[in-house]
């Protein structure tokens, strides 16, 4: 599956009906409606209830669902109450064997639901399972990192090398099976725009697209950081329009006016951003 494009995505607890509301009207491309870390266990019952209510119409936003995991028991429960007209995806924690995929998407499929599958991979031995994760079943629409736990599990900080790793195995991983781009995993520290700006400019270098959020004051940070800026979109609609006017002679490679050199893969990835461009603006009107 081919997941839609967004450049923010604010979690909300599924039981807090008023903070619900104020997520759909906040500056978030798409909502996630959680059942897991942000509800307590006494309010797991009433969050599943008011995601179900929520997604049995089409609700203002692009609307995805974070499960609980497999081994807490809830999963199946939670993926079939969600399964309704207005789920884009559920959004399944701490995946580390390929038959947990599986098993959600048939839920799915039982429900009639034709929603995709997203995993948040959050241990080492995730980690290490990704490439065969990434080819478990064919409604995986997108692999990420839950970074809290990674850490925790890792023994180690949230920026370093060792977490890098993890990152760019992700991009890695994500790519070579097809997949769209990872999106960033929440940044932890909500009084920082200034950490929150250098870290999602750091993603977006190592092939990332799009970010979660936990705040709506995180938001427009990541909303600027991953929209392409008037001056890349100008520059890769010029360079396609000095490759269409171009007589063919018999090579693939040219210079440019100004004396840039452009080869087929510049090309391409001038198509991706204008690609990308377009379906930004289609999630954000």
């Amino acid at each position: 599956m081919t997941a839609a494009v967004h450049r923010s995505y604010l979690y909300v607890p599924a039981h807090k009906g008023r903070v619900v509301e104020k997520a759909y009207a906040s500056d978030a491309d798409a909502v996630v409606l959680d059942l897991e870390d942000a509800v307590p266990l006494g309010s797991k019952e009433e969050a599943r209830r008011g995601a179900a209510e929520i997604l049995s119409s089409t609700p203002p936003r692009p609307t995805y669902v974070r499960v609980n995991s497999i081994a807490s028991g809830l999963a199946r429960d939670d993926v079939r109450a969600v399964a309704g007209p207005g789920l884009a995806a559920i959004r399944l924690p701490k995946v580390e064997h390929p038959q947990q995929i599986r098993d959600a998407a048939r839920w799915l499929e039982e429900a009639g639901s034709d929603a995709g599958v997203q995993i948040l991979v959050e241990s080492a031995l995730g980690v290490e399972a990704l490439s065969e994760l990434a080819h478990a079943a064919p409604r995986l629409e997108r692999i990420g990192l839950g970074e809290n736990d990674l850490r925790s599990d890792l023994r180690t900080d949230f920026d370093g090398p060792t977490m890098d790793a993890a990152r760019v195995r992700c991009v890695f991983v994500s790519r070579a099976a097809g997949l769209v781009s990872p999106a960033m995993s929440v940044y932890p520290r909500l009084d920082d725009p200034e950490g929150l700006r250098r870290s999602c400019l750091d993603g977006l270098g190592m092939g990332y697209l799009g970010r979660f959020a936990v705040h709506p004051r995180q938001l427009p940070v990541i909303n600027e950081v991953f929209t392409p800026s008037p001056d890349e979109v100008a520059e890769a609609r010029a360079l396609l329009a000095a490759a269409d006017a171009r007589p063919d002679e018999g090579s693939s490679v040219f210079v440019t006016e100004d004396g840039r050199t452009v080869a087929p893969p510049l090309l391409a990835n001038a198509r991706a951003l204008l690609a990308m461009t377009d379906a930004l603006l289609a999630s954000s009107s």
